[in-house]
């Protein structure tokens, strides 16, 4: 930080734009620089955060290598923890000093998804998050008077973010940064896809393909909703054996007999919910055919638009009814959830901690992409100055 930027606190914000030293990616494939970068004060609705931690994540590499077409040049990172420092006017349910989860689905609780239950596909919030923009289609993010774009309307390798109001959710400050910034994406949408989205039931059978971040949430999600065996599939040991960890009763690597394998462990008849995690052509296929008749398959996998749903429409679908359901950010409203998530943490029921595989400092960024490419481990957290503030 420069002389002089350092915000201050208050009930609300104004003044000269701040400094703060962030992540950019100006092309595809090009080196993510670390710059100083303009951060306007927040306006009216919105939050001025200072990050303590923020996770790496398979979407923030699929826009660094093009497979998630954004408007460049942008600030990464959307899944992140840090400290109110300012708010704009009519914010009330923050204040400076609150720790805080980021939720890159910034809902806005008004918009016909949103009262008719579906929030984690409101309209307003995902026009932003295509956007790189804020809520109203600008950005609090420049460089040399050039506009920098946020990702998914936050932008979280950055050392300050503006975020709307109820991107910003409050969690108690026990919980560590590192473990807190895991709640805002990877935990959301993984927890999610088996709780909301998928359903699960005590008894039931799940299979989870694919044990990154994602996936060991789902896991996770499972467990607590009470099946009674969740077969884990990843092609990295080390994945699985955190999957057993986090409540896998089964951990199988890919291969050309895993439908088999998985019918086998299930009375021949498949699972009663399959959880694709991975987004890959082959793990869809599989899933579809490792569930049951009448069972459920839950699509949450981030993959490329090349990959397609390839089934019978009656053979596969009407003759078995069989249900095919999108998990988008773990079908969750973010305030409702965050709160449920940190009290299952408090509990002892949610493991977080478990979850952060390797800690890099913000000048690492470039190893901790390298670390997620590579798929080890569940999470790469990068922390920021106070990022092991508790």
């Amino acid at each position: 930080m420069t002389e002089g930027s350092q915000p201050v606190a208050g009930e609300q914000a104004s003044g000269a734009p701040l400094v703060s030293r962030a992540a950019l990616l100006r092309g595809v494939r090009q080196k993510v620089d670390i710059v100083g970068i303009d951060v306007e004060q927040p306006r009216r609705g919105e939050v001025l955060v200072r990050m303590g931690a923020t996770g790496v994540c398979q979407s923030d590499l699929s826009i660094y290598e093009g497979r998630l077409p954004n408007p460049l040049p942008m600030v990464l990172g959307h899944e992140g923890a840090g400290s109110v420092v300012a708010v704009g006017d009519g914010v009330t349910s923050v204040s400076p000093g609150d720790h805080v989860v980021l939720s890159w689905l910034a809902q806005c609780g008004h918009c016909y998804y949103c009262l008719a239950g579906q929030p984690s596909v409101c309209e307003t919030a995902n026009d932003a998050m295509l956007r790189g923009t804020l809520l109203d289609g600008t950005t609090r993010y420049s460089l040399d008077g050039s506009t920098v774009y946020h990702m998914a309307g936050l932008g979280t390798f950055s050392e300050l973010c503006v975020v709307p109001e109820g991107a910003a959710v409050k969690v108690p400050q026990e919980i560590g940064f590192a473990q807190a910034a895991l709640l805002g994406c990877s935990v959301l949408t993984g927890f999610g896809a088996a709780v909301n989205t998928g359903g699960v039931r005590p008894g039931e059978s799940v299979a989870v393909i694919g044990c990154g971040g994602v996936g060991l949430n789902a896991v996770q999600g499972a467990k607590l909703s009470g099946a009674s065996e969740i077969v884990a599939v990843d092609l990295h040991p080390e994945r699985l054996e955190l999957a057993r960890q986090l409540g896998a009763t089964y951990a199988v690597t890919p291969h050309d007999m895993l439908v088999k394998q998985i019918r086998g462990l299930t009375q021949g008849r498949g699972v009663d919910v399959a959880i694709e995690a991975a987004g890959r052509q082959e793990s869809i296929r599989d899933a579809l055919r490792m569930t049951r008749k009448g069972g459920r398959i839950v699509l949450v996998g981030a993959g490329p638009e090349e990959v397609r749903l390839n089934v019978s429409a009656f053979n596969g679908i009407v003759l078995t009814e069989k249900v095919i359901r999108g998990s988008f950010y773990g079908s969750s409203w973010a305030a409702r959830d965050v709160e449920r998530l940190t009290k299952l943490y408090a509990s002892n029921q949610l493991k977080l901690a478990e979850l952060v595989s390797q800690t890099f400092a913000f000048e690492e960024l470039n190893d901790a992409l390298s670390y997620c490419a590579d798929e080890r481990g569940a999470r790469a957290v990068i922390l920021f100055e106070d990022g092991g503030a508790a």
